[in-house]
């Protein structure tokens, strides 16, 4: 299916005649401007652009798709202006991207107290690792998103919220103390991770080599609840953010340990693409932000620090 958005980089492209100028003009990456239009054009099953050392030209099919662009994009803003007009009180959507361990621990609090807390405005939330969070918003799949992916697109404005300290999460039966535990003690021991791409593991990884320690990863998989039957079943620890687990370690299910000399930190972000601050940028919907980092900080179990 044909995206507005898809229309919209076609339209700027064929104007400028680059990609790259394209995309500082509609202040998004490049990147996610280019498989926008590749996107577009394996779904027409044909090319719109001919590219070349000078930029791009619109091919046969390109220059034709661009005047019903110019006249599809009219119309629809068009609409927009006729529905606003009718009811000056029509609310907006926005959808937020919230990482599992957010929704975890304050997910509940997120949807039944604070989703009508900002005027005007139905809040969407999507779940989802770091990682796929910041492949939606360069996407344009998503308006914001709280997220704590270690690098950040510069095309994206981002806000840093909190820091968080993780833990190591072990089986209740293993024998040990609940005392701290040093972090090159944790990668000693038979570890379960999710996947490469997750931003935990890349942390993990990170603080790893620049303490030029050894990291051996036993069991890699791309789902946090195999990650935790693992854990309970005394098979492999890992290293996870209390709020990921924590209905398990409030049930007795998972101990958690804290790690320390040092101690493995992540930020969480509040990013979104630039030409989306109108919505998202407002005193409202970033008080909403702020109330949910109030909650995060408040809730008993995770280590967290106010930036």
């Amino acid at each position: 299916m044909i995206k507005l958005r898809q229309l919209i980089y076609l339209k700027k492209a064929v104007e400028v005649g680059n990609l790259t100028k394209a995309s500082e003009q509609l202040h998004v990456a490049q990147t996610a401007l280019g498989i926008q239009i590749r996107n577009l054009e394996d779904e027409l099953g044909i090319r719109l652009l001919e590219r070349h050392s000078r930029g791009v030209t619109a091919t046969a099919a390109g220059k034709l798709l661009y005047e019903h662009a110019n006249d599809i994009l009219e119309r629809v803003e068009e609409a927009r202006r006729a529905v606003t007009a009718l009811d000056a009180t029509a609310t907006q959507s926005i959808s937020l991207g919230l990482t599992p361990s957010i929704i975890r621990l304050v997910g509940d609090d997120i949807m039944t107290k604070l989703s009508q807390s900002v005027p005007g405005v139905t809040l969407h939330v999507i779940e989802d690792f770091s990682f796929v969070l910041m492949r939606l918003l360069e996407q344009g799949e998503l308006d914001c998103a709280m997220t704590y992916a270690p690098e950040i697109d510069s095309s994206l404005e981002r806000v840093a919220l909190l820091e968080e300290d993780l833990f190591m999460l072990t089986s209740p039966a293993d024998a040990q103390d609940d005392a701290p535990i040093r972090f090159r003690d944790v990668l000693a021991s038979e570890l379960a991770l999710t996947g490469r791409e997750d931003s935990v593991y890349q942390l993990i990884q990170k603080n790893a080599e620049r303490l030029g320690l050894d990291m051996s990863v036993t069991y890699e998989v791309q789902s946090i609840r195999a990650v935790k039957n693992l854990v309970a079943k005394e098979i492999a620890v890992t290293i996870m953010p209390f709020g990921a687990a924590e209905g398990e370690l409030r049930k007795g299910r998972l101990k958690a340990r804290q790690i320390v000399s040092p101690s493995v930190t992540r930020t969480l972000n509040f990013a979104y693409p630039r030409d989306n601050a109108p919505k998202v940028a407002t005193p409202e919907f970033l008080g909403l932000v702020e109330k949910i980092v109030d909650l995060m900080i408040a809730a008993e179990g995770p280590i967290m620090r106010r930036i």
